[in-house]
């Protein structure tokens, strides 16, 4: 007879082949899908902040210390 670790090792083999089966048919029916979707996007109000440079001495930074706070509307 089958003794309890053949039996084990035939269930957990069983149900990785299942397994396998069940991931390959979720990547089958969502592979090609198209995921495109329309955006558009608009924007209501430009504010432009100062904001204070730390990343060096003023003379050595080669980043600006103007930045640009976009509020954009998504429909």
């Amino acid at each position: 007879m089958n003794t309890v670790l053949s039996r084990a090792n035939s269930l957990f083999a069983f149900s990785l082949s299942v397994m396998a089966a069940l991931t390959f048919g979720c990547f089958v029916t969502t592979a090609f899908k198209d995921r495109r979707v329309p955006v558009d996007v608009h924007v209501s109000k430009v504010m432009l902040k100062n904001v204070d440079d730390f990343t060096g001495p003023r003379e050595r930074s080669d980043l600006g210390f103007l930045t640009f706070d976009l509020s954009a509307n998504i429909l």
